[in-house]
């Protein structure tokens, strides 16, 4: 229940005592007999241990509190025909009446004594100190009955002149009513308050809200610790003045929201201000300051949790870019792989698309809006391997990270685990990775329980796992259980000429796309693009007999080898410059020698010359006879790929 205090000694006093049972239902009412000062100080004490939501008080002492307490007044007032009654009763004690109130003589009440001649005299009075002279001023002038507030109503008594009290119970009623309304307005606003404050205080960033005077009304320990200031100190205190730097003039005239970074407390702060509008009245305003390494740190920790989502999966089976054999085989094998939840084995050379397939059936899966993480296994040492796959509880070894660790197996849960160069993951671990392909359970480093875990392992190596299991560098069990499901993807001198075109196409415009997102001159950046597509065109010109020992990884470094330069290869008529292009990309091929002139004589060559070049000529028929497709002409030409690779070397 709202908690008020009425205020009042001699007659008001017992009257306040008095009435106050009528409002005891509604309110837990005190009451303390004392005036002016010693008033305040009784309810500043009071108040200290209990706090009060409204005081009712009267006269020349009300009026004295409410002037030095931070309390909601109720005061008691002097209504007109309470005032004509309390004058009609002191009449009829005495012809000669005397007024006594707080504001001084009334106009209007001497204008109506000359008219009717009713014969009253006005008196005032501002403190205890001229009460006295007050009740000397009356006897003097010899007012018989006196109308007056509680302390110079005794005071007249005592002096041996009729007193009625200028307040009627109605009147103090009306004031005890009006108290328990702002009681509760007070409770209800001290309710929000603290409940704001809790809020506030839960909150790492530094807040602090002030009202239009900027005067602090509310922050939380962040805040306070930020300003050096306990914030007991800092409640009504304006901010300008206890930190110029947070100054909030112009949010507050120019009722719009901003933010900038400022150096507070010797430490960098990103200040956010903004206006506090309630019913459409401004009403004050808002600050907050976050330390910028919380901002980096959620941004860091956002980025990461996208990538582990299925959303953050950046490929498709379709981006597998090419349309020779090998390739459409692989990408309906993918798309089959993707819909079991096998594990998959991905054996190829480096380069060549691994990850890119791994992606693209986890996205084809069931699980594509679940976790997808990947882990290189030939990065990482052996003990940070194991922390970083099985995860690790408090204190499991020296430097664990206080709450434990979880790890990337336990993070996939219900999606995808990535590993990449499988082959080369240290034996121990393959056992116990066995272990969760088995039992689907991973225990911790350090713990002795361990977690159920529903995960899809799709592994990847440029290695031969059969070798090694011969060599004993692979277990023979590991491998037969990642190897239910397997893919190879092809090298990219396995794959046609036209795929290589294609995929170079791919990708340059992929970095074409990327480096005039932002760009201020669109048809500059335009025609730009236009040489690149047709350096490109003869970059590849020069490729057929190339075998890409580094694939797609290689010619991705191309493309941008040939963005890098080709301001330097295109020359200033308008075409490619030859000498530069081989100068930019000698892998391409040598330089084609002069013709001899028509009447130079013939140079004899030796008979392995002729026929080598015989046999270099031969590959090219064959080669542009299949499209590039080097397993065909192989076929054709009844040799291996390394003697083709040989003859297209020259």
């Amino acid at each position: 229940m709202p908690h008020i205090v009425t205020v009042g000694r001699h007659r008001i006093g017992r009257v306040l005592e008095r009435l106050a049972g009528g409002i005891a239902h509604q309110a837990r009412v005190a009451h303390i007999s004392a005036s002016f000062d010693t008033a305040v100080d009784a309810l500043l004490a009071l108040h200290a241990r209990t706090p009060i939501d409204a005081l009712v008080v009267a006269g020349a002492s009300g009026a004295w509190i409410r002037e030095r307490v931070d309390i909601p007044v109720a005061m008691i007032e002097v209504r007109g025909f309470d005032l004509l009654g309390a004058l009609a009763r002191a009449r009829a004690l005495s012809p000669r009446v005397g007024l006594v109130t707080l504001d001084g003589p009334s106009d209007l009440l001497a204008r109506f004594d000359a008219q009717f001649g009713v014969g009253i005299a006005q008196f005032s009075y501002h403190g205890p100190e001229d009460a006295h002279s007050c009740v000397q001023a009356m006897r003097a002038a010899g007012i018989g009955a006196v109308v007056a507030p509680g302390l110079v109503a005794d005071l007249a008594q005592e002096a041996g002149i009729a007193s009625v009290l200028l307040y009627s119970d109605d009147a103090v009623l009306q004031a005890l009513n009006e108290a328990v309304l702002l009681a509760r307005h007070r409770l209800a606003e001290r309710a929000r308050h603290q409940r704001l404050e809790t809020i506030l205080s839960q909150l790492q960033d530094g807040v602090v809200a002030v009202d239009c005077d900027q005067r602090i009304q509310a922050l939380n320990p962040t805040m306070a610790a930020l300003l050096g200031t306990p914030a007991g100190q800092l409640h009504g205190r304006a901010l300008d003045d206890v930190a110029p730097q947070l100054d909030m003039a112009a949010t507050l005239q120019q009722r719009e929201s901003s933010e900038e970074v400022v150096q507070l407390a010797l430490r960098t702060q990103v200040v956010r201000r903004a206006p506090i509008v309630e019913n459409g009245v401004l009403t004050g305003a808002l600050l907050v300051c976050r330390d910028p390494s919380v901002i980096q740190n959620a941004d860091r920790h956002l980025r990461a949790n996208q990538r582990q989502r299925g959303s953050g999966v950046r490929w498709r089976i379709d981006d597998y870019v090419g349309d020779s054999p090998a390739v459409v085989r692989l990408r309906a094998l993918a798309r089959q792989c993707a819909g079991s939840d096998a594990t998959v084995l991905i054996m190829g050379e480096s380069g060549t698309g691994k990850e890119l397939v791994a992606q693209g059936i986890h996205r084809a899966s069931r699980r594509a809006a679940q976790p997808f993480l990947a882990v290189n296994c030939a990065a990482l040492g052996e003990s940070l391997l194991e922390s970083e796959l099985f995860g690790y509880e408090e204190g499991a070894f020296t430097g664990a990270r206080r709450g434990g660790k979880t790890g990337l197996i336990e993070a996939a849960h219900t999606g995808t685990l990535f590993l990449d160069e499988i082959g080369d993951m240290p034996l121990a671990l393959q056992s116990r990775l066995l272990r969760v392909l088995q039992e689907r359970e991973v225990l911790r480093v350090g713990s002795t329980t361990p977690v159920p875990v529903d995960v899809r392992v799709i592994a990847a190596t440029h290695a031969d796992l059969g070798m090694q299991v011969g060599k004993g560098l692979f277990r023979r069990d590991l491998y037969y259980r990642l190897a239910v499901l397997r893919l190879a993807t092809p090298a990219l001198r396995e794959r046609a000429t036209s795929d290589v075109a294609q995929l170079a196409q791919t990708l340059l415009q992929r970095r074409l796309k990327a480096s005039t997102a932002h760009a201020p001159d669109a048809a500059q950046e335009a025609r730009n693009a236009a040489v690149a597509h047709t350096l490109l065109t003869t970059v590849l010109q020069r490729t057929v007999a190339y075998p890409w020992p580094g694939n797609v990884r290689e010619l991705e470094n191309w493309t941008e080898r040939l963005l890098a330069c080709q301001n330097y290869v295109w020359s200033a008529q308008g075409g490619v410059d030859a000498a530069r292009l081989l100068e930019v990309f000698p892998e391409c091929t040598e330089p084609v020698p002069l013709a001899a002139p028509d009447n130079a004589p013939a140079i004899p060559l030796p008979l392995k010359d002729t026929r080598h070049r015989a046999e270099q000529q031969r590959v090219r028929e064959v080669l542009a006879s299949v499209g590039g497709d080097q397993r065909q002409a192989c076929e054709i030409l009844g040799i291996s790929r390394a003697t083709l690779w040989r003859r297209m070397k020259g």
